[in-house]
């Protein structure tokens, strides 16, 4: 059974993002503490789970919580549960809440995995994306989380943005396999009703992806990743070993 703790908050909307995500000048992170590990005990009590074998800590941006919250929801978890000490806890970051000492924080909580959204390795798509980080911070980002968290450690990229083409998302794409290659996972991106990259495009000032094209992108990527050894084990995700599901 797997638990999805979710830390709803964000510096900044992205601008492709219609998640339920809130936007604050100062999260009260006692109190939203306090509310997480009520919320797993009532949940572990309720459903009756009597073992945890998996954790993902979503979001919004979970990284943006302290390492001490963190530790707080699965000391809760293993209080009304049984917790294998192989139980995979994954812990979602951007790259701009991703310097070495907040990921070792995690890593002394307890995640032994981390999911980075990379997004793209080009400063133009990310700023089209609203992305609050670089390309080299991103770059920096997934090499810190590989020393930490070695073979434990995925990338999400996204393809099909307005004006991208099938050489820019191939090219991207061997520059990521170059940086990590534990696990990718490969989003086509929606543009979702209310957001402002959905406006831009409906409004005519970015093209819109064209279907054939988005079909190329998604077939070239899975044979890329296949070719470099990976085993393409759902829609969207790719792993090389088998520890870093």
């Amino acid at each position: 059974i797997a638990l999805c703790p979710q830390w709803p908050y964000c510096r900044k909307r992205c601008s492709y993002c219609n998640f339920n995500k809130y936007v604050v000048p100062a999260v009260a992170e006692a109190a939203m503490r306090a509310c997480l590990v009520r919320e797993t005990q009532t949940l572990l009590r309720v459903s009756r789970v009597q073992s945890i074998t998996s954790i993902f800590f979503g979001g919004g941006t979970p990284s943006l919580a302290s390492p001490g919250t963190i530790a707080a929801v699965l000391e809760a978890v293993a209080g009304a549960a049984h917790l294998p000490t192989d139980a995979e806890v994954t812990l979602e970051a951007n790259p701009s809440s991703a310097d070495t000492l907040r990921l070792a924080g995690f890593r002394a909580a307890g995640v032994n995995r981390l999911s980075i959204g990379v997004q793209s390795l080009d400063d133009a798509e990310l700023q089209l994306l609203g992305r609050e980080h670089t390309a080299a911070e991103a770059q920096e980002a997934v090499e810190v989380a590989q020393r930490l968290f070695p073979g434990r450690t995925s990338i999400d990229l996204l393809f099909g943005l307005p004006g991208q083409s099938l050489g820019a998302w191939t090219r991207g794409l061997e520059t990521a396999l170059r940086l990590c290659d534990d696990h990718v996972s490969l989003y086509q991106l929606t543009l979702e009703r209310g957001t402002t990259l959905a406006a831009q495009v409906q409004g005519g000032s970015l093209p819109t992806p064209p279907q054939d094209l988005l079909a190329d992108m998604y077939h070239a990527a899975c044979a890329m990743l296949v070719a470099a050894g990976f085993r393409h084990y759902e829609v969207s995700n790719f792993a090389r070993k088998v520890g870093a599901l």
